[in-house]
Order: C-alpha cells, then sequence, then structure tokens
C-alpha cells in the first residue's frame, strides 16, 4: 500500500493535538478521585502518555490507511483494546486511580469524536478568528484573539486540576459495599433477656490516658519504621506496610493531612481494637454495625508542615505518627446503622472502656486531645 507525503502529513497534525487532549482528559478526571494522601509519580504519567499515543497512531492507522468501518472498531477493536488494559494491570491498580480506569475505558469514545468534530470545530474557529482580525490572521488583533484563546484553555486544564478530590470519598468501601451488601445478612443485635446493659464505672479518662510524646516515641522508634518515610516509599510498601482502610471493625477519615499506612503490628492491634469494641457493643445488646473513625495514621515531612502551618500545636516534629505505629480516633463521632443505634454518649464510654482495657494490657500509650477531640494511640 502507498502511502502519499499528503496522508502522512495529516496523520502527524491529527495525532499530536488528539494525544495531548486524550492525556488532559485521562489525567484531569484521574486526579478527581484521589485525595491529599495519594501521589501520581511521574512514572505513572509517563506510561500513561506513552499508551494514549500508541493508542491513538493505531487507532489513526486503522480509520485513515486502513479506511475501517466504525461498525468494525466497535465490535472487534474496542474488545481488543479492553483486553490490552486489562494485560496491562489497569483494572487490578489501587482504588486510588479509580479515575483513570473511567477515563481509559472512554477514551476510545473520546477520539472518535474528537475524529468527528475536530475539523468542524478548529474551522469555525479559524473563520471566526479571520472574522475578528478583518481577514489577516496574523495581525494585531489575531493575534491577541489566538493568545486569548490559549490563555482560556490553559485555565481551564489549570481549574480542571484544582478540583482534586473532589470525587475522593473512599471509592474502594463504596464498590465493595455496593456490591456485597445484597448479599449479606446484617447481624441483629445480641437481644439474649439474660444480658443487660450495665453502668460502666467512672473514671476520669483524660488524667487516665496521659502518656506524653516523650513516653509515646520511645515505642514507636522501637516498633515503627526506622526513619520517616514518603508518598513514595510509603505506596511501595517499605517496612512491610500495611494499607489501612475502611472495614467492618471501624471507618477511616478521608485523609488531608496523613496517609493510611501502619506496621503490621499496629495494624493488628488496630484490628484488635475494632473486634474488642465491636464485642463490647454486643455484649451490652447493641448492633455491631457501629464503627469508631480513625482520623489520622502515618504523617510524612510534608504532612507535619502542612498541619504545624495550619495552627495545629500537636503536630510535633517528633510525632509518633512519622513511624506508622500510631493513629488518631475522634472520640465525639462515630458511623453508626441507620437502625438499632447506640447514642453517642454511650458509644464514647465504650470506645474509653475499651482503649483502657488494651491500656491495662500493655498494648497501648495513650493521650487524650482535647483541643483535637481525639484519642492518641501508640501502639507498645
Amino acid at each position: 500500500m502507498n502511502i502519499t507525503r499528503k496522508e502522512i502529513i495529516l496523520f502527524i497534525a491529527q495525532l499530536i493535538p488528539i494525544v495531548g487532549i486524550l492525556f488532559l482528559f485521562t489525567d484531569v478526571t484521574g486526579v478527581l478521585f484521589i485525595g491529599d494522601d495519594f501521589t501520581v509519580r511521574a512514572g505513572f504519567r509517563w506510561k500513561l502518555f506513552f499508551f494514549l499515543t500508541v493508542f491513538t497512531a493505531t487507532f489513526l492507522t486503522a480509520t485513515n490507511i486502513f479506511k475501517s468501518p466504525l461498525r468494525q472498531l466497535i465490535y472487534i477493536g474496542y474488545p481488543i483494546y479492553l483486553l490490552i488494559l486489562l494485560i496491562c494491570g489497569a483494572f487490578t491498580a489501587s482504588h486510588n486511580l479509580m479515575g483513570y480506569k473511567i477515563a481509559l475505558l472512554i477514551v476510545p469514545i473520546v477520539a472518535q469524536v474528537l475524529k468527528w468534530y475536530g475539523k468542524g470545530i478548529l474551522r469555525r474557529y479559524l473563520r471566526m478568528v479571520n472574522s475578528f482580525s478583518n481577514g489577516h490572521i496574523f495581525n494585531r488583533k489575531g493575534l491577541i484573539a489566538i493568545a486569548g484563546t490559549f490563555i482560556v484553555i490553559i485555565l481551564a486544564i489549570l481549574g480542571g486540576y484544582s478540583l482534586r478530590g473532589t470525587f475522593h470519598i473512599h471509592i474502594g468501601e463504596l464498590i465493595t459495599e455496593t456490591i456485597t451488601a445484597p448479599f449479606k445478612e446484617p447481624e441483629k443485635p445480641n437481644h439474649d433477656p439474660n444480658l443487660k446493659d450495665r453502668r460502666d464505672p467512672y473514671r476520669n479518662y483524660p488524667r487516665i490516658f496521659n502518656d506524653l510524646n516523650d513516653t509515646q516515641l520511645v515505642a514507636a522508634k522501637a516498633n515503627g519504621t526506622a526513619r520517616t518515610l514518603t508518598i513514595g516509599e510509603l505506596e511501595v510498601g517499605m517496612y512491610g506496610l500495611k494499607y489501612v482502610e475502611t472495614n467492618k471493625l471501624y471507618k477511616v477519615d478521608p485523609l488531608t493531612h496523613s496517609a493510611p499506612y501502619m506496621v503490621p503490628k499496629a495494624k493488628d492491634f488496630l484490628d484488635e481494637l475494632g473486634e474488642a469494641f465491636q464485642d463490647s457493643l454486643f455484649n451490652r445488646g447493641y448492633d455491631r454495625r457501629h464503627r469508631f473513625i480513625v482520623t489520622s495514621v502515618y504523617r510524612t515531612q510534608d504532612h507535619i508542615k502542612r498541619l504545624r502551618r495550619s495552627g495545629n500545636v500537636n503536630a510535633s516534629q517528633n510525632s509518633c505518627h512519622q513511624y506508622g505505629t500510631t493513629i488518631d480516633i475522634t472520640y465525639v463521632r462515630f458511623d453508626k446503622p441507620e437502625e438499632h443505634f447506640a447514642n453517642d454518649m454511650k458509644l464514647q464510654q465504650l470506645l474509653y472502656q475499651t482503649v483502657y482495657d488494651m491500656h491495662q494490657a500493655k498494648k497501648c500509650y495513650v493521650k487524650y486531645e482535647r483541643k483535637q477531640s481525639c484519642l492518641h494511640i501508640t501502639v507498645r
């Protein structure tokens, strides 16, 4: 097949803008689902750019040179495209990359729309600039119009990136609960007549939970990471770090000033604490579906600097949070089921009692934080 010079020029003229638009579309859509606790690496973006370039080149070759009909591309090309995505691991990547997965699924549609309407939009734009510049595109008016267009496009792109994290609502939890909820029978509260909700003993918990930072720091250094890690190092699981996410035992808040990673010993402690809390609920006749809420986990140096700038006096440069052994659990908010729920005062007392038992068993150090309304807990 002889390919003319005109066809090559047309191919390149279409390839460059389509790849650029597809990359921006995919990347902006991706960051909408990413919170501050997750960083997209430059290497991932380069791989994405390379993949979109190969896809666009194949797409334009099929439509321009081989003149493949649209029906053939839909029935044959799209399944092959999905198979390639599957082989590349796009569907098994972290749920933080959900936006990229969604964008990649519809990239072929966007490419086809660009090919259909791109030329027409460009012609209308050039006619508009030509009219504004009185028939001379490269005079002062024409250049102002073109420059203004580029400025608007750049501002629109920056505006898209500024919406980072708009849809970051624990996507993994949402998908898991949506899929499994219809198949799970929620456990009913314990209505054993021999069990009565007893009054828990009064204790001055703010005074009892008074393990100072120096004490907790010794345990954090002994049980945690050898040094403070970066976000990139956290993501690859250095020191065997475990990812902490919402589950049936506890809920993890959207983390804006920390990252959801802990050393295995601390993660096991957190799971044990969640089980003990729900056992206490069940033994008093309440529903196990109540969960306490984790508000802070691993803090990198960048997280600590941001917290200090925001006025958080507890964000010490020697924070125990930078070793993966420490969590903050709020005592003013709880995740509750829609029915058979306990009031916040009861849940607060049960949380205090559960943490007290773990503290007495010498499994953790605890500091009662009044200003942050949380229990600052470090595993021993």
